[in-house]
């Protein structure tokens, strides 16, 4: 997408979470209103992000404790 053809895009990247619990995504801009994929050239799961992410952590802490 470019800002040149005038559709409505973000700059940002979607920043997906999923696991069994959480289906939700955010965008890294901060401005950014509508999350909608078709929005966004760039899009990654939550456990690519480096320094992992916190929702993952989480999930892991309660595996920990079922042990």
């Amino acid at each position: 997408m470019s800002c040149r053809t005038g559709l409505d895009h973000c700059h940002g990247t979607v920043v997906l979470h999923i696991d069994a619990e959480c289906t939700d995504a955010e965008c890294t801009d901060a401005e950014c209103t509508d999350v909608q994929l078709l929005r966004h050239t760039l899009i990654i799961r939550c456990d690519d992000v480096e320094g992992g992410c916190g929702c993952q952590a989480e999930r892991y802490e309660e595996l920990g404790r079922a042990s």
